[in-house]
């Protein structure tokens, strides 16, 4: 009897000593993530963010090189956020934000970048906006009237997005309207030249878009 209950002792203790292990390893190769993410233009928290964390890992000894969202949280009123994950044989992260209504973000991290601890990864995502460009001779010379304009600040990139991509006209009568997506709560710069009586005139107009609004800018020449 005394054999079965050593025998009992020892297999408890044992157990006890790979839970007590295993835990610690668990320990050893967790990651804490928490940061905040802001409105880069308006430098204002970004409410109800989703966010995001991808990974691709070994599988029996395979890569495979697929992201698999892990976790995916939303920002708190003051923007922040945070998740928790255990370090497994990870080949490449990846964080992903998006709001509506905003410009979303894709950060790629590198393993030996996040290893084992607690990490603050704040990032910025930029509000949408929409810039309305009515262009119209009005003060007409002749049918050979020219204008080239275009924007020329940098600009996303995206359906429906605003551009670098010079647009000509040529008449007495030209009149044109777009309307493309650009960066809210910052100024867009519209360039043009105008040809009237064999005389080249150039110029240029910052315009402030409204975040998550479209603003209009009448180009009369």
């Amino acid at each position: 009897m005394r054999f079965l209950y050593r025998n009992i002792f020892i297999f408890a203790v044992f157990s006890i000593l790979v839970l007590i292990l295993s835990c610690k390893k668990d320990e050893n190769n967790s990651i804490s993530i928490n940061g905040k993410i802001y409105d880069g233009n308006q430098n204002i928290p970004v409410v109800d963010a989703e966010v995001t964390f991808w990974v691709s890992r070994l599988e029996n000894g395979t890569y495979n090189p697929n992201l698999i969202a892990l976790f995916t949280v939303n920002t708190d009123a003051a923007g922040n956020y945070s998740f928790n994950l255990t370090k497994e044989k990870d080949a490449s992260y990846r964080i992903t934000i998006d709001k509506t209504k905003y410009f979303g973000q894709i950060i790629d991290i590198d393993v030996d970048d996040l290893p084992p601890g607690t990490h603050n990864l704040n990032y910025t995502i930029l509000p949408e906006a929409y810039i309305k460009l009515h262009v119209k001779n009005v003060n007409y010379f002749d049918n050979n009237d020219k204008i080239g304009y275009s924007i020329t600040n940098t600009q996303p990139t995206g359906t429906n997005c605003c551009n670098n991509l010079p647009t000509t006209g040529t008449g007495y009568n030209y009149e044109n309207t777009s309307i493309c997506k650009t960066y809210g709560a910052q100024k867009i710069k519209v360039s043009w030249s105008v040809k009237k009586n064999s005389i080249n005139s150039l110029y240029d107009s910052l315009i402030y878009c409204v975040p998550f609004d479209t603003t209009t800018f009448d180009l009369i020449y």
